[in-house]
């Protein structure tokens, strides 16, 4: 694991912005995967003008980590749209382009990956609660690839969550997909997270806390604001 600590979010986002742009110059093909949410909105900013219309990044596909489908409405999931506003519109990213787990195709998506070469580099963030993508808390099967599961299973060892009657499922790489990601890029920022980045850096492998599994794999990356680093001792995570 290779902890980078910087002094804000933006350099933290062109941080990760190096690391992406640097995967996707590759003369082949080249399949990464993004995270929605709050984090990696100052590094979509930053990478739509970079990316949009370059004829450098013709290869590149986007593969989305999870999805939870609407049921009796005709209309792309939350984590599709949110991608959408958040950067594939901007960036003119070609829907034949974008890859996502569906009713129909969650059991055969890591094969699917694995037979377009894997994913080259993966960004994520750090959930709250230590979760990742949609591996919560006390209802993430650690040894598992992309599974289906219940929102209402979440929602009852997470008093936290909420349930939703037109989102019964929730698809999801699970922890083994993850470890095969040639390059894992974790962002973290804000005070908010510091609690919660010090826990899951501090803590044995558990599914309390199920961001602590990522700490195995073999080229895992940490970009944290100062803010969110404002609880570590950078010495202390070194090396693992």
């Amino acid at each position: 694991m290779k902890l980078i600590i910087e002094e804000n979010e933006q350099k933290m986002s062109e941080s990760a912005m190096h690391i992406l742009l640097g995967a996707m110059m590759q003369d082949k093909r080249v399949n990464i995967s993004l995270t929605s949410g709050r984090s990696p909105k100052t590094l979509y900013q930053m990478m739509i003008p970079e990316v949009r219309d370059q004829e450098k990044y013709k290869d590149v596909e986007y593969y989305l980590f999870d999805e939870a489908p609407y049921i009796n409405e005709d209309k792309p999931g939350p984590n599709w749209t949110e991608m959408q506003d958040l950067f594939f519109r901007d960036a003119h990213i070609p829907d034949e382009k974008i890859h996502i787990t569906t009713m129909e195709n969650w059991e055969t998506y890591d094969q699917e990956i694995r037979d377009a070469g894997g994913i080259d580099v993966m960004l994520i963030g750090l959930g709250w609660d230590g979760h990742f993508c949609s591996n919560c808390p006390r209802c993430t099967p650690m040894d598992s690839y992309t599974y289906k599961i219940l929102r209402d299973d979440q929602v009852a060892v997470n008093e936290t969550y909420r349930p939703r009657d037109n989102i019964p499922y929730v698809y999801t790489m699970g922890p083994k997909s993850l470890m095969r990601v040639k390059h894992l890029v974790m962002i973290v920022n804000g005070k908010e997270k510091a609690e919660i980045l010090k826990q899951v850096l501090d803590s044995p492998i558990t599914d309390e806390l199920p961001s602590t599994i990522l700490k195995l794999h073999p080229n895992f990356t940490i970009i944290a604001d100062k803010d969110a680093a404002s609880l570590l001792n950078p010495e202390d995570y070194k090396r693992y």
